[in-house]
């Protein structure tokens, strides 16, 4: 459903996945196109459009002005609105990145007609030649529904990489869920967009069956990575907030909410039963707890197998100072247990607060909630 509102200037989206940090954010659709998945809220209150390709051109002709006038190839002026000064700010952080990858927002920008979204990418490149990837977030479904051709077309104009939120390979899990896709739609889209000549980066997100389904939702993700051998594997811890679907799913005892440790041995299940891939593996969420969890298949598969056993098995105590630690943003890695300056004031917070061993849970639970990036 193309937008019919007038161009009401340059736009920008709620969210990006952090490794689109560096990027030049352009928005193609407003909200999800399916907006239907239990566990995600961040376009509820969002009414889905797409927006017009000729509106999306203006955005980027806004973009290249204010890229010109920091360049001195332009005469400057003040910006005339908010919208005008959100795409003088972009682009002088674009600038600043280097100005080679660009990140088209919201949810799934594979919706846009397909010609309008080719001419979109053309335009693109006329104005920014230099630009090397061109991303996205993408559902499966959609890219089932797309012809090699085209997806080869995109490829050609650099949308070179889709963010797929994969979360599980279990179809009971997906079913519960709303997801909307299979297991198998799953695996068939990862190696479609691949053949195309696309980049894949799978979301995966442990503990969202919670500890019912932990064991067979690791063992069946492991599976569709074997069949994919996606570029890129990205853990995504996941927050349980109330305003969440799945929420009722625990209040009424159907799931049942893992803690960090049970999270890092469902991951941990996950990563050894990665066999015959080349994918890197990325925990680059905020609301993950081993952020230092990452390596490249197969070369340092054992290596990060050791970082979780050293982790599980840490004395409790320092556990849980490393879990409080995480959650409060004190600690990014395991080194940090031992900064005696971090360690003392995380025992401190847990003096004042009265936290301990016994309550931990439903205080990192809280602080994940209250962690969300928007």
């Amino acid at each position: 459903m193309p937008t019919t509102k007038p161009y009401g200037g340059f736009e920008l989206g709620p969210i990006r996945p952090p490794s689109e940090a560096y990027s030049l954010l352009l928005r193609i659709n407003r909200g999800c196109g399916w907006n239907k998945c239990r566990f995600c809220g961040f376009y509820r209150d969002v009414p889905f459009s797409i927006r017009t390709a000729e509106d999306v051109k203006k955005d980027i002709d806004l973009v290249k002005y204010w890229v010109d006038v920091f360049q001195q190839k332009a005469v400057p002026r003040n910006p005339s609105s908010d919208a005008d000064y959100e795409a003088c700010s972009m682009a002088y952080h674009w600038i600043q990145s280097g100005m080679r990858s660009v990140f088209f927002q919201d949810g799934n920008s594979l919706l846009m007609n397909p010609d309008e979204l080719t001419d979109v990418l053309e335009y693109l490149n006329a104005t920014f030649p230099q630009i090397q990837r061109i991303t996205t977030y993408a559902r499966s479904d959609t890219i089932n529904r797309l012809k090699p051709e085209r997806l080869e077309r995109y490829a050609q104009l650099k949308l070179n990489r889709f963010h797929i939120g994969l979360e599980t390979g279990n179809d009971d899990i997906l079913k519960l869920m709303r997801k909307g896709v299979t297991k198998a739609d799953q695996i068939k889209a990862g190696i479609k967009a691949m053949a195309a000549g696309i980049e894949i980066n799978e979301f995966y997100m442990p503990n969202m069956g919670g500890r019912e389904y932990a064991r067979q939702s690791a063992l069946d993700t492991a599976d569709v990575m074997n069949q994919v051998n996606p570029n890129f594997i990205r853990i995504r811890s996941m927050a349980l907030a109330e305003n969440l679907e799945m929420y009722e799913d625990y209040e009424k005892g159907l799931l049942t909410r893992p803690n960090d440790i049970e999270t890092i041995q469902e991951i941990r299940l996950f990563i050894e039963n990665l066999h015959g891939i080349t994918s890197v593996v990325d925990s680059d969420h905020i609301l993950n707890i081993l952020l230092e969890l990452k390596g490249k298949l197969p070369e340092d598969k054992d290596k990060m197998l050791g970082l979780i056993d050293y982790f599980l098995d840490l004395p409790q105590e320092q556990q849980d100072i490393f879990r409080l630690g995480r959650r409060l943003g004190l600690m990014g890695e395991l080194r940090d247990l031992h900064n005696s300056v971090l360690v003392d004031k995380v025992k401190r917070t847990m003096e004042q607060s009265q936290v301990d061993h016994s309550n931990l849970d439903a205080v990192c639970d809280r602080l994940m909630i209250r962690a969300i990036p928007i």
